[in-house]
Order: C-alpha cells, then structure tokens, then sequence
C-alpha cells in the first residue's frame, strides 16, 4: 500500500511538471527572436542593447478582450479630460447610455506597447453606434453651456475668449424676442 501512494504521488508531481511547463509563455519566436511580453521585460532586456526581439503586446490584447465583453453587456465608456465641461458632458452621454471617466494619458509609446486599448477599443465603438462627430459635437453643446452659465469666467480656445462668441449671440437672440 506505501508503495502504491508513492507510486501516485510521484504521478501526480509528473503531471503538474508537464502542466507547469505549458503555461510557461515562450522565450523566444520561431526565428530564435526574444520574446518581449511588457514594459518591464522590454526596459529590463532590450532598451539600448543590440537584440533582436518580438513584442507580444498581452495587455493590450487582455484590455481589448476586455472591452468586447463590456460592449456586448452594453457598457460604454468615453474616457476624455475635458475638466470644466465634465458634469455637463456626463449628463449628456448618460442620455445616450454611456459613462464618462475623466483621464490624462501620454502620446509615448515604449517598446510598441499601447497602454490605452480598452480606451481606445470603447471610443471606436462610441464612434461606430453614433458616428464619428458624435463626442465633438457632446463637446461643444456642453462647452458653450459652460461659457453661458459662467459669463465671469474667462474661456480662451485659439486665441479667442468664448465668451465673446457664445455671450454675444445670446444677448443678440434675447434682444430679438
């Protein structure tokens, strides 16, 4: 009977070896290439060294995953930093069921590695359901309300104070009722 759970036990430790080793992600491609997986692995290995390697963006490939299962329960969300409109345009898009986040985020890509697909995966998506002027025109709106419902507050874009452009229609359509 010892012999038998030995027997087992080393089976058992057999198998797990085979089963570890599987989900071990690849070192290097079919061309002898190393394989990069994330930033850190890229920074750590590759950056400023004279190595021939492959990316393998897996973040970027989880986020999008990711988003495709939240489109298809319906959730959409428009990531955008737009601070003195935020409220307005939040109320706006909730109409048309989407959430809004505030985010800040970089133009700088390391190593090819795209550290805003989910982001990205959404706004596409926002895009192709209400086409592609929908968020600046929800832009827009919302800021020419702002501009109106906080007259004090200088708004300057291009070189222009908004204020002077939304204000001054305003009173022009007031004074011709």
């Amino acid at each position: 009977m010892k012999k038998f759970l030995i027997f087992l036990f080393t089976i058992f430790i057999l198998i797990s070896c085979n089963q570890r080793k599987k989900n071990e992600l690849k070192k290097y491609d079919e061309n002898g290439k190393l394989m990069i997986y994330n930033e850190e692995q890229y920074f750590k290995l590759v950056k400023g060294k004279n190595v021939s390697f492959t990316i393998v963006d897996t973040f970027c490939t989880n986020q999008k995953s990711r988003a495709i299962k939240d489109i298809k329960r319906g959730k959409l969300i428009y990531f955008g930093f737009h601070p003195r409109e935020f409220k307005k345009m939040s109320t706006m898009l909730k109409k048309y069921g989407i959430e809004m986040k505030e985010q800040l985020k970089s133009d700088l890509i390391f190593g090819g590695f795209r550290p805003y697909c989910y982001e990205e995966k959404m706004y596409d998506e926002i895009c192709r359901k209400y086409g592609n002027r929908f968020i600046d025109s929800i832009f827009k709106v919302a800021q020419k309300e702002y501009v109106i419902e906080n007259p004090d507050v200088e708004y300057m874009e291009d070189g222009i104070d908004l204020r002077e452009k939304y204000l001054n229609k305003k009173t022009a359509t007031n004074s011709s009722l």
